[in-house]
């Protein structure tokens, strides 16, 4: 007796239509899963002016920090422009401190990358080992310029007191 089980024209087209479907669900955003929330960022600037990342990470760790440029003449399925990854030595949790310039112990990365008037800037911290990163931060140089040493630009675009990234929800 045969047991190999044929497949009738109904069942392959049927088939070739899951197929299909899954396939643009899953490559619609570009990425399948989103990504666990494992924190949330804010953009800051040191004594001197310098932007400075401020990360919370309250579930996991993070180990690099991107700053991707915005969406200026980019097709929809064109991914911002990375301008600088900074790669720490060791996954890092807590809250992160890490200034955009390249010369921090325990950091990898580029020198201070040049912010142009007009732009829109993204800050992304992310851990490599998994699908995990902070909440991300949009903002512009007028932003920074404007900001107290104290104070960082969150997710939302609102100026809040740095201290607010010292602790999780539920500390």
């Amino acid at each position: 007796m045969n047991t190999t089980q044929r497949r009738t024209p109904v069942r392959t087209v049927l088939l070739a239509v899951l197929l299909a479907v899954t396939g643009t669900a899953l490559t619609a955003c570009g990425n399948s899963v989103d990504a666990q929330i494992v924190g949330w960022a804010g953009i800051g600037v040191d004594d001197e002016g310098r932007a400075v990342a401020v990360v919370r990470v309250c579930d996991g760790e993070v180990d690099t920090i991107e700053l991707l440029g915005d969406r200026t003449g980019l097709d929809d399925d064109e991914p911002n422009p990375v301008l600088g990854t900074w790669r720490a030595d060791r996954g890092r949790t807590g809250t992160v401190e890490l200034t955009l310039d390249g010369r921090q112990d325990g950091w990898t990365g580029p020198e201070a990358p040049e912010l142009e008037d007009g732009r829109t800037y993204v800050l992304n911290a992310s851990d490599s080992g998994a699908d995990a990163e902070a909440s991300q931060v949009s903002f512009t140089p007028d932003q920074l310029r404007d900001l107290d040493a104290d104070q960082v630009v969150v997710a939302d675009g609102s100026v809040e007191d740095r201290s607010t990234l010292d602790h999780c929800d539920d500390e």
